[in-house]
């Protein structure tokens, strides 16, 4: 059991199988923290139609309401936090913290395509964190 886990989420993440690992390495007392990081492309696309961060941020905890509702029903406690940046880059800067026991992520290229075996994202990560790294396909 891991007391606090760090989930590197993409708001098009579909994996279930994800979700039940997480299921897996929680106990009393853990906690989730799903970090979303808005990409720098995506924030001046963004700003350049005129949305704020705010609304960014609100699009997707919408988007990841499904895996908001599997944490409820689990009773999974979780906190959300979004960062600015390269995903790549504020994920292993998290990782690397000491806030955090573990990182899980899902990784969206082996779902998408036989070729890739880790997406850039999870290889990255996998790589450069100093804690254990579960990459869930």
């Amino acid at each position: 059991m891991y007391k606090n886990i760090l989930f590197g989420i993409d708001t098009e993440m579909k994996n279930q199988k994800v979700l039940e690992q997480i299921n897996h390495l929680v106990g009393e007392g853990s906690e989730v923290t799903l970090l979303n990081v808005v990409a720098d492309k995506d924030l001046q696309a963004s700003v350049r139609m005129g949305v704020h961060l705010d609304e960014i941020q609100e699009k997707r905890q919408e988007a990841m309401k499904h895996v908001l509702d599997y944490f409820h029903e689990q009773n999974i406690q979780y906190k959300i936090e979004f960062a600015k940046g390269n995903p790549k880059t504020e994920l292993v800067h998290r990782a690397n913290s000491g806030d955090f026991d573990i990182v899980v992520l899902s990784n969206r290229k082996a779902e998408d395509t036989d070729k890739m075996v880790l997406g850039s994202v999870s290889h990255k990560v996998a790589k450069r964190a100093k804690i254990p790294v579960l990459i869930v396909k």
